[in-house]
């Protein structure tokens, strides 16, 4: 064996043995000490809904369920362009400002689904969403609608460039006297 290798085989042995007493006397920083009283505790004040920190932003298309409360997720975090991105292009619910003044004086949205109904037909796929909504204005109003959305997504194998994601053709919602808990139709009609 040369002399060469056997400094080599050496400092590479040396290494080996002293990395575990190296890491054995590294340092652990110092845990604070406990206080002989503990601080009292504080509860914040309870946000409004027009101050509360907007929801994690979401947005999924993979669902009816899904398209919908991403939807929502857009008109809580004040996001009109991204919730009017919701709706198919073909089939826009009305102009844009015109869309975004109705939601001028929502603080929230909640949102309670009901089972999405879906059926295919001509290359496309159809789904009805029964739901209810809870909407918080920003003066505290609270009040609850419920109805159905219709949505579509036309065949991915299919589609062209640019593609375009499952989609909300329409929604009719009507203001519910019953409590939030109970507002969700039972089924919608057929797509």
């Amino acid at each position: 064996m040369n002399y060469r290798h056997l400094v080599v085989f050496g400092v590479a042995s040396l290494a080996l043995h002293l990395s575990p007493a190296l890491a054995q006397e590294t340092k652990q920083p110092e845990q604070p000490k406990p206080t002989e009283t503990a601080p009292a505790e504080t509860t914040a004040p309870k946000e409004s809904a027009a101050t509360q920190t907007p929801p994690e932003y979401l947005d999924n298309r993979s669902t009816p369920e899904t398209v919908i409360a991403s939807y929502y997720n857009a008109i809580n975090r004040q996001e009109y362009a991204r919730a009017y991105s919701y709706y198919a292009s073909d089939n826009p619910p009305q102009p844009f400002p015109q869309f975004q003044a109705g939601y001028e004086n929502t603080a929230s949205v909640t949102v309670r689904f009901g089972k999405a109904v879906g059926e295919g037909a001509a290359g496309s796929a159809y789904w009805s969403q029964p739901l209810a909504i809870k909407s918080e204005a920003k003066d505290g109003t609270i009040t609850v609608f419920n109805g159905c959305y219709r949505l579509r997504l036309a065949n991915p194998a299919i589609q062209g460039v640019p593609y375009v994601p499952l989609s909300i053709l329409d929604g009719t919602l009507e203001k519910s006297e019953m409590p939030f808990e109970e507002s969700v139709p039972e089924g919608c009609e057929a797509p």
